[in-house]
């Protein structure tokens, strides 16, 4: 089935429902695991197939271990699960740039992947007005499986003159996003009515970029400084001999966004330090609705 580019963004925006209360920042490491029925029905669906726009269900499960948010095709019809500025407390819209944001990623449910065609994640941006499209998700059996798609390293596309074309994200277009989601689409068979598909654990990653290390001494003290960025953290091993290494006492998980300093007490022969990296995710918060 081909993709579509069909939706009026105002019209999505003005369908999901106020949410009061301080709202979460943009922030890379930021996800939204839907543990909170609250925050789902802060998510939004739309059925190609009617033009109109459901609320999610919640906990495909039933169990309440692990929620997530579902819906079913009817007919034929691609679904969009999205967030907007009140989604998830507005964590997931706004200045992916300032936000530090490199990635986006989610679990996918496919009920039944021989009636399921593709998928694919989607921005809109308030710069220029257009839909950017991912990759296509392909997911090879039915049940849970996980997307992700860079805003950097991977190809994104607009639709124009019929076609999609690759398409530059931009500080700019990254800088003002309204709206974002992910499309399913079934196959163009009568058994795919019903079907199920869902989404969990919508992911904000920041980037895999080795720090910069400075190094200095101030009196008998050693420094090593580097900056941090969002949705990482950092630890600190030290060596000898660069051949076995250890992680230094109190510099494992780092966190923040500013400039970390490590301070230790200069010692006799030679010592090495360097900083690893992996990704620190934050759930969202639960947000609050009117009752």
């Amino acid at each position: 089935m081909p993709r579509l580019d069909l939706r009026l963004p105002a019209i999505v925006a003005a369908t999901l429902p106020l949410v009061i209360g301080a709202a979460n920042a943009q922030l890379a490491g930021s996800y939204e695991p839907f543990t909170h029925q609250s925050n789902a029905k802060s998510w939004g669906v739309y059925d190609y197939g009617d033009g109109k726009n459901y609320t999610p269900g919640w906990d495909s499960a039933g169990d309440g271990v692990n929620p997530d948010i579902y819906f079913t095709f009817a007919g034929s019809n691609a679904l969009d699960f999205y967030a907007g500025g009140f989604s998830s407390g507005g964590a997931f819209t706004g200045d992916l740039v300032a936000a530090g944001v490199d990635a986006i990623g989610c679990d996918i449910l496919v009920e039944d992947i021989d009636t399921f065609d593709v998928g694919e994640f989607f921005l809109f941006s308030a710069t220029d007005n257009r839909y950017y499209y991912s990759e296509l998700i392909i997911p090879e059996a039915s049940g849970w499986d996980t997307a992700y798609a860079s805003l950097t390293a991977d190809v994104w596309y607009v639709y124009e003159n019929n076609a999609y074309v690759p398409a530059d994200l931009t500080p700019a277009i990254l800088g003002n996003i309204t709206e974002i989601g992910v499309t399913f689409y079934p196959l163009d068979v009568p058994a795919a009515d019903g079907k199920l598909v869902g989404i969990d654990n919508f992911t904000f990653y920041g980037a895999f970029v080795a720090p910069k290390l400075t190094t200095g001494t101030t009196g008998s003290s050693f420094q090593l400084s580097f900056d941090r960025r969002p949705g990482i953290a950092y630890s600190i091993r030290s060596s000898p001999n660069l051949s076995s290494w250890a992680l230094v006492p109190g510099e494992e998980f780092i966190t923040g966004t500013s400039l970390y300093t490590m301070t230790r007490p200069l010692a006799a022969g030679p010592r090495f330090f360097k900083v690893g990296f992996e990704d620190f995710l934050t759930p969202v918060p639960e947000v609050v609705t009117p009752p």
